[in-house]
Formats: C-alpha cells, sequence, structure tokens
C-alpha cells in the first residue's frame, strides 16, 4: 500500500523506500542551525511558522486539485518605542504593546502536475498601547492586509506516482495592498498600520518524508523586505521549520483514531534590525524559537468524499532573551478549517 500526493491530510505511506533515519537526520539538521547565533530582529509582520505547513499539512495537491483554508491567529508582544519618542515627549523611556489578530484565507491551485500557486490573503486587527509612567494611550486600526503570492514546485519526488518522499522549491511575493498611512489619534504608526506599504519578496524550500506511523516536515524562507512607508522598513527574515506529525490510527492501530494527527513544531526566526527615519531601531533584532504543539481532525463525509479538516495549535516562545533590546514576545494561537476540491 503506498499514499498519493493528494492524500487527505493525516494519511501515511506504508512501505516507505527512503531509510527514516535519513529523514531524521534532515530534520535534526535543519533544526540545529536554530542555534546558530547572529544579529537579528523580532518582526511583528513576519510570523515565525510556516503557513504552507500550517494550511496543507505534508500533503502536495495533484494536478487540478483546488483547496481553501482559512485560519484565524492572535498574538502578543511588548517592545520600546520607536526611536527620537522617548526625547520627543521629554520623559523616561516609555513601551509598547501590541496585540493582533489576522483572519488569512488561503486559496491554492494546481493547475499542471508538481506546479501549486497559493494566495494569501489577510484581514488584520491591531491594537497598540504606548506606556509612559502612569500614562496610557491605545489606538486600533483594521482592514484589508498586504496580499501575498507563492508558487511552490516538486523538484524531486522518490517515484512519480504516489511518492511517499518530495522536495519543493517555493519563490513568493508581498504587494502593498493594505492601507499604511491611517491615522489613529493624531498620530501615525507604523507598527500600528495593516499593511507595510513595501513589495517584498523570498524564496524557499521544503522536504516532505512519509513512514508507516508519521510524517515528517522541514521547510526555510528567507524573506528580503524594503522601505515601506512612513519612513519605515523591516528587517530581512529567515525561517527554519522542522515538524512530526502522528496519524493516531495508523500508530495505534485503532480506526476509531483515524481523523486525529497531533503534531509538534520547532519554528525558528531570525531577521535584522528595522529601520526608522534612517535610524537604527534597537529594541528589534534577536532570534527567537518557539515549540508550537497541534492538532489537526480530519473530519469524513459519506460516500468516501474528501472531507474538511481543522487545524489548532499554539506557538510558545522558548525565550525572548535572545531579542535585542527591550522585547518579549507571547504564545501565538491559531484555528483553521480547510478543504480541498
Amino acid at each position: 500500500m503506498s499514499c498519493a500526493v493528494a492524500a487527505p491530510r493525516g494519511d501515511v505511506c506504508p512501505g516507505v523506500g527512503v531509510r527514516l533515519d535519513l529523514a531524521f537526520r534532515l530534520i535534526s539538521i535543519l533544526l540545529a542551525l536554530a542555534g546558530l547565533p547572529g544579529p537579528a530582529s523580532a518582526c511583528s509582520v513576519c510570523l515565525a511558522g510556516d503557513p504552507s505547513y500550517s494550511s496543507q499539512g505534508s500533503t502536495a495537491q495533484a494536478q487540478g486539485d483546488v483547496a481553501l483554508y482559512l485560519e484565524a491567529r492572535g498574538w502578543r508582544k511588548t517592545s520600546g518605542q520607536l526611536p527620537g519618542e522617548e526625547e520627543e515627549e521629554g520623559g523616561p523611556p516609555g513601551k509598547e504593546r501590541n496585540e493582533s489578530q489576522r483572519l488569512d484565507l488561503y486559496a491554492s491551485w494546481t493547475p499542471i502536475d508538481r506546479l501549486t500557486l497559493t494566495l494569501d490573503l489577510p484581514w488584520v486587527f491591531n491594537t497598540i498601547t504606548e506606556v509612559e509612567g502612569s500614562t496610557q494611550q491605545t489606538s486600533s486600526l483594521s482592514g484589508f492586509g498586504d496580499l501575498i503570492a507563492q508558487v511552490s514546485g516538486v523538484l524531486w519526488r522518490d517515484r512519480p506516482v504516489l511518492p511517499s518522499t518530495w522536495v519543493e522549491a517555493r519563490a513568493f511575493v508581498k504587494l502593498p495592498t493594505g492601507a499604511s498611512r491611517q491615522s489613529a489619534g493624531g498620530v501615525q504608526d507604523p507598527h500600528l498600520q495593516v499593511g507595510t506599504g513595501s513589495t517584498d519578496w523570498g524564496l524557499g524550500g521544503a522536504v516532505v518524508h512519509k513512514t508507516d506511523w508519521a510524517l515528517l516536515y522541514a521547510s526555510g524562507s528567507y524573506r528580503f523586505n524594503s522601505k515601506g512607508s512612513l519612513h519605515y522598513e523591516y528587517g530581512d527574515v529567515l525561517l527554519l521549520n522542522g515538524a512530526v506529525g502522528v496519524p493516531l490510527g495508523h500508530a495505534t492501530g485503532v480506526p476509531a483514531l483515524d481523523a486525529f494527527t497531533p503534531g509538534l513544531e520547532l519554528n525558528y526566526r531570525w531577521s535584522d534590525f528595522d529601520q526608522f527615519r534612517g535610524a537604527q531601531y534597537r529594541d528589534s533584532g534577536g532570534t527567537i524559537l518557539y515549540v508550537t504543539p497541534s492538532l489537526r481532525i480530519a473530519i469524513p463525509l459519506p460516500g468516501g468524499r474528501r472531507g474538511p479538516w481543522l487545524r489548532v495549535a499554539l506557538q510558545i516562545p522558548v525565550s525572548s532573551r535572545t531579542l535585542h533590546g527591550f522585547q518579549k514576545e507571547y504564545p501565538v494561537w491559531s484555528v483553521g478549517i480547510g478543504h480541498a476540491f
């Protein structure tokens, strides 16, 4: 028995032709890179993780397939104020509390074998509270964010039909479709905007391997950010990810558990310092590693048809101490539902 490229989320392939220890070695090498030190920044618009894995799992679409995935995410972050704000106010250094949510609709289409096109259509909700001593001021903005278009192609697979191992290459571009010069309370804060005003792009890749009992996944990407609106430029970003999913039905031999696939990810982020009005934003930069437990639930439909799936996950930061300056990041929650046609 073997599994199709477009198998339902959570399916695995028995009779694997590639040695399991090689797959584990691949993920180990990728995750070891997360320990490399270096200058970086924390960018709230460049969340850690892999949206392709969140929306598609370790499944590649077959020719003609279309898939939709709707995901809600929320996170909080505290950091120092932007360069110059402390001096303008004439008081002690303050801090900025950011609370954000995103609703992303991912639409994927595979027009030809090995090639998949994906659009990420986001709706963004941002709230920032500026704190200086006993004084606090809260501002909020929401709206359609910056659209991301991605193309991914299968470079290699262990067999042309029903592969169990394959390698993908990816390229993506972020377009400035979100409002990036809005005012709130008479102030234009670049961190509050639903868009950056910049056109950014990136390259990446992924490796997938399926065994009798687990789904193994590793990916990486580098995003080149450019200067956007309000004299602000987010730093470039490197993302590395490793994941293991265990379909409980296959692993335990209990058919009643076929719908459930718990997983565990390591999500690493490196990014360069942000720049604001020609000055380096000292409270950006650093590295951060998240541990992310997740659960994917397949919902069967009558007649053996492919049904929708649910996914819940929680990204838990290992520590914020590797971030530059004054920064603290908190867990990121996500809930999504998807369906392939």
